[in-house]
C-alpha cells in the first residue's frame, strides 16, 4: 500500500546522521530560532558558535532546510526562507490565549492547589473579566463562574494591568473611576493606589489580601504580547490563611509561569519590564536628588 512505501521513504532533506538517525528536531528549531532572532542573517561560521556544534553537522541541516524552502542562501549568508514565514503564520494562526494558556493553569494548580485563573482587560467599562478558570481540587478553595468581572483597582491582577498600560490612560483611569470600598481593606486613596501600581510596574507582580473578597488572597503577574502589550494576567487565588503561609511562594510561581506564558504568546524582551520600570525610577530619583544638589549648591555659593 501507499502509506506503507511512505512509511518506508525516508523524509527529503531530512540529513542522516553516522548512525542513521534522522537529524534531531531540535537541533533544527534551535537553528530557526537562532535565524528568527537575526533577520540579516548569519554566515556559517557564527552558527556553528551559537549552536555549539560542528561545521559538518550544521552544514548538513543548512543544506536540507535550504532545499526546501525553509532557509535562503545569498552571499554565504544564511536567512529564513519563506517556508518558514509560512509555517510561523499558521502557528500565529492557530495560536490563542485560550489555548496557550491552559497548560500553564493546570500547572498553576497542580504546584500551587490553588485555583490558577486568566484576567483580561476591558477598557471602556474599566475593569478586568476572569476566563478561563481552572479550579483548586481542594474542598474549601477560591471559586468564581468564567465571565465574572472586577474593578480594575482593587484586585491584584487589575493592579497588574493597570500598571502595564499606558501612563496617561492609568492616569485617567485613576483620576474618573468610582473608588468604592468592596471591603473594610480595599484601597481606595488615589495617591496611594498610585505609589502601589507604580511598585507593581516596578517589581512585576501584585498581591491583594482581602481587598476584593474578605477571605480571599490574589496573586498575579503580567502576560505580554508579542509587541509588549499587556492585556491578560495570571492569577493565583487561595484562601486568606493558605495565602499567607505560602505568599512567598505563591508570588514566585505567578511570576514564572506568567513569563513562561508571555514566551509561548512570543514575547521577546530585552530587559525584563520591570527592570525597565525599576531603571526609570532609579533615574528619576537620581534626577531629583541631582536637581535638589544643584540647588544647595547654589544657594550656598551666594
Amino acid at each position: 500500500m501507499s502509506t506503507s512505501t511512505a512509511s518506508r521513504r525516508e523524509p527529503a532533506g531530512v540529513a542522516p546522521r553516522a548512525d542513521g538517525s534522522p537529524m534531531a528536531v531540535t537541533r533544527v528549531l534551535r537553528l530557526l530560532r537562532i535565524l528568527a532572532d537575526h533577520p540579516a542573517g548569519l554566515a556559517l561560521t557564527p552558527l556553528c558558535v551559537a549552536m555549539n556544534a560542528p561545521k559538518t553537522s550544521v552544514l548538513s541541516l543548512l543544506r536540507g532546510l535550504t532545499e526546501h524552502g525553509y532557509l535562503q542562501h545569498d552571499d554565504a549568508i544564511y536567512r529564513l526562507g519563506s517556508e518558514s514565514f509560512s509555517l510561523g503564520a499558521s502557528l500565529m494562526s492557530a495560536r490563542s490565549l485560550d489555548i496557550v494558556v491552559m497548560p500553564f493553569l493546570r500547572e498553576a494548580v497542580a504546584r500551587s492547589g490553588e485555583t490558577a485563573l486568566i484576567a483580561r482587560i476591558d477598557r471602556t467599562a474599566g475593569q478586568l473579566i476572569y476566563s478561563p478558570i481552572i479550579e483548586s481540587t481542594r474542598t474549601i478553595r477560591y471559586a468564581v463562574p468564567v465571565g465574572t468581572t472586577r474593578p480594575l483597582f482593587a484586585s491584584s491582577a487589575g493592579r497588574v494591568l493597570l500598571a502595564f498600560q499606558d501612563e496617561a490612560w492609568r492616569r485617567e483611569y485613576l483620576q474618573s473611576t468610582d473608588l468604592r470600598a468592596m471591603t473594610e481593606h480595599t484601597v481606595t486613596d488615589r495617591k496611594q493606589l498610585a505609589r502601589i501600581i507604580e511598585q507593581v510596574r516596578v517589581s512585576g507582580v501584585a498581591v491583594t489580601i482581602g481587598e476584593v473578597t474578605p477571605d480571599v488572597a490574589g496573586f498575579s503577574a503580567p502576560i505580554f504580547e508579542p509587541g509588549g502589550r499587556v492585556n491578560a494576567a495570571l492569577i493565583v487565588a487561595a484562601p486568606i490563611e493558605r495565602g499567607r503561609a505560602v505568599a512567598a511562594d505563591l508570588r514566585r510561581l505567578v511570576m514564572e509561569l506568567a513569563a513562561n506564558i508571555s514566551r509561548a504568546l512570543g514575547y521577546r524582551a530585552g530587559p525584563e519590564p520591570r527592570e525597565v520600570a525599576a531603571s526609570q525610577a532609579r533615574q528619576m530619583t537620581q534626577t531629583h536628588r541631582s536637581r535638589q544638589h544643584a540647588v544647595t549648591k547654589k544657594y550656598s555659593t551666594t
